[in-house]
């Protein structure tokens, strides 16, 4: 297995591919918007700003991937967990998944295209596989916050599952 195949194996483990840990759309699965919305009174960030800020850093990283022109960006790492609404509906957390899932899949076939000339040249001082690395990594650490904000909140109902 190359190096491409392994990141391409990951970012599915990250997005649908239950294997040694839950991927995003099994963590997202029978969610509510209030469920989402949920914060358990201290600092930390409720699913849905978790599901925004994954949003906001796998999309400006596609854009680079892909060489377009990136949003100017004024703010911080931590104003990208907002965006939840006062009295968000099931329509609109819907719609968040579904644009998470899109652009996991995209990321994915984007990826599968991508030659080894794009893969090791750098963006920001390291190529592009490494960034791919840490991509998943980042994504991962946030399903695992998912899942932990789940069971302090009583949605998580696991299934038994054989690795």
């Amino acid at each position: 297995m190359n190096a491409k195949e392994i990141l391409l194996k990951q970012m599915a483990a990250c997005h649908d591919d239950e294997s040694w840990f839950v991927p995003m759309r099994k963590a997202l699965t029978d969610l509510t918007a209030e469920q989402a919305g949920w914060r358990d009174g201290s600092t930390n960030n409720s699913i849905w700003q978790t599901v925004n800020h994954l949003l906001f850093w796998n999309d400006r990283y596609l854009l680079r991937f892909n060489d377009l022109e990136i949003p100017k960006f004024e703010g911080n790492n931590d104003s990208t967990f907002e965006g939840d609404k006062e009295n968000p509906s099931q329509e609109d957390w819907n719609s968040t998944i579904e644009k998470l899932d899109a652009l996991l899949l995209k990321w994915s076939t984007d990826l599968t295209k991508a030659d080894e000339e794009k893969l090791s040249s750098k963006y920001n001082n390291s190529t592009w596989y490494s960034i791919l690395a840490d991509i998943n990594i980042h994504n991962a650490y946030h399903i695992g916050q998912i899942i932990h904000t789940r069971k302090l909140q009583g949605s998580w109902k696991p299934t038994v599952q054989q690795i």
